[in-house]
């Protein structure tokens, strides 16, 4: 009998499920969207039944699509956005829509516990200061709240019946003693009693099998095993290949990240755990697929209207006719602001150098190298600060992979080999799938997940291009500081 692995990559805009071997390729994906709700400035809300239906809907139309069996499942792990909070009682009854990780609201509880603890270690988005915001202003969902779930524990209690966080998605209990203390002090400062969140378990940990109406809802079988799963960031890691200390990676996804695995940090909040030992640390940039989307919208409406999702190929041919340098364009591509250090609030989208001689695949490809030249500044930034180096090469995943084109000029920009794996659009997912495939001892550990990663393609730097972009990049290291007086004024 074949035996088959679900996977499913929860994140903003959707969830996908993905059908997989026991060897972690990738069979079978199909992805279902549900809504995110604003109802006040800095609010960003999600409702878990939506997740489930989301979770339900995708999973039945994957197993179709694949023709498999309800039986043939061995195992089910969910990768998900972290940082949601979602409360519910004694009988199963959601008590808030989740408030996710997008969230701004507790900018007064981020100040109260900063004042508390003497220094400025919390921030309005931040999990606690959004705890602590629930409890100020609705005591009643606390009071009420037998346990108070984050997405992927929400998922795995609805498939199993078993409330339970991974250590990737925790942030009210930790291994490492530090970190538990200070977790400890801020739900006592917050008046949230401990037990009402979830117990802690490892991503690989089996927490309990799919109920019988859970197996209706997803059509999989009773009893398939659920294991602890992990969130979005540790799956990508895992998905590239980057399991091992000293190993980088880049995720060219809606947002994106130059990802590094670190030794473990008690002082570190703002990590992804990956296990007692290990830390995922990422140099985060707030656009990368959604700068470069909306550069084709605005440049390429016509196209998108009437190829869909094969304008990006046919974009790809428009670019890859424009020689390195973007024959003097450069984009800064903050159409969605941008993070600090490098950046502030003020950062905006712009065009410069452009003449009569140029057009838009000279401005599309701007925005594609504006991106690359971003990521660069970012290796330096956690080269000088931290002495995270890239290595020789890099593993690439997210969508932005897919492009080629991209890559290349990736490669060249930072002037290391990019290897891009097979399936790099579901790395997240076949991530998450080794949860499951090492707790059920097909894998011995994530080390061994990674060597199982496959290349597809390999980019090297091209001489003539890095001399290009050096000269390129040392203009676009000085644009924010150029633009920034004007960018205020704006």
């Amino acid at each position: 009998m074949k035996q088959r692995i679900l996977a499913f990559d929860l994140g903003t805009s959707g969830v996908k499920a993905v059908l997989l071997d026991m060897a972690g390729e990738v069979l079978r994906v199909a992805t279902e969207s549900y809504p995110l709700y604003n109802p006040s400035q800095g609010y960003a809300e999600q409702d878990p039944e939506d997740y489930w239906r989301g979770v339900c809907t995708a999973c039945r139309r994957v197993m179709a699509s694949a023709d498999v069996a309800p039986h043939e499942i061995a195992g089910i792990a969910f990768g998900t956005q972290w940082k949601g909070m979602i409360p519910v009682d004694s009988a199963g009854k959601l008590l808030h829509r989740s408030i996710i990780w997008l969230d701004s609201r507790a900018s007064e509880e981020a100040a109260l516990l900063n004042e508390h603890f003497g220094k400025p270690i919390f921030g309005p988005t931040d999990y606690w200061a959004k705890l602590f915001w629930l409890r100020r202003h609705h005591p009643e969902v606390i009071e009420r709240a037998a346990v108070i779930l984050e997405p992927n524990a929400y998922l795995k209690w609805r498939a199993t019946g078993v409330a339970a966080s991974d250590i990737s998605n925790c942030f009210t209990r930790s291994p490492d003693a530090e970190l538990d203390t200070l977790y400890s002090e801020v739900l006592a400062f917050a008046d949230i009693p401990r037990e009402k969140l979830p117990p802690l378990v490892k991503p690989t940990d089996l927490v309990g099998h799919v109920t019988e109406r859970a197996a209706a809802e997803m059509g999989v079988a009773a009893g398939v095993p659920v294991f602890g799963g992990n969130n979005d960031i540790f799956g990508i890691a895992v998905g590239s290949g980057c399991a091992k200390e000293g190993c980088a990676h880049v995720y060219f996804g809606s947002s994106g990240w130059i990802g590094y695995t670190v030794p473990h940090s008690s002082k570190e909040l703002y990590f992804c755990p990956f296990d007692e030992q290990r830390d995922v640390a990422i140099f985060a940039l707030q656009a990368i697929g959604l700068a470069f989307n909306h550069a084709v919208r605005m440049l390429y409406a016509s196209e998108m209207s009437s190829l869909g999702d094969r304008v990006f190929a046919f974009v790809d041919g428009e670019v890859d006719r424009v020689p390195a340098g973007s024959c003097g364009v450069f984009a800064t591509p903050w159409f969605f602001g941008e993070r600090e250090p490098l950046y502030g609030a003020d950062a905006r989208g712009s065009f410069l150098g452009l003449s009569s001689v140029h057009g838009r695949e000279h401005m599309v490809r701007a925005v594609m190298e504006g991106i690359c030249y971003q990521l660069r500044m970012g290796a330096e930034y956690q080269s000088t600060q931290h002495g995270r180096r890239l290595g020789k090469e890099i593993c690439v995943v997210g969508g932005g992979a897919v492009s080629g084109i991209w890559m290349q000029m990736l490669a060249d920009v930072l002037n290391v080999t990019v290897r891009v794996p097979t399936s790099p659009r579901h790395a997240g997912a076949v991530g998450t799938a080794y949860s499951a495939l090492i707790g059920l001892s097909v894998c011995t550990d994530y080390e061994d997940a990674a060597k199982r990663v496959r290349t597809e393609r390999i980019f090297t730097p091209r001489r003539e291009n890095v001399a290009v972009y050096e000269n390129g990049y040392a203009i676009f290291r000085r644009l924010y500081r150029a633009l920034s007086d004007a960018l205020r004024a704006m």
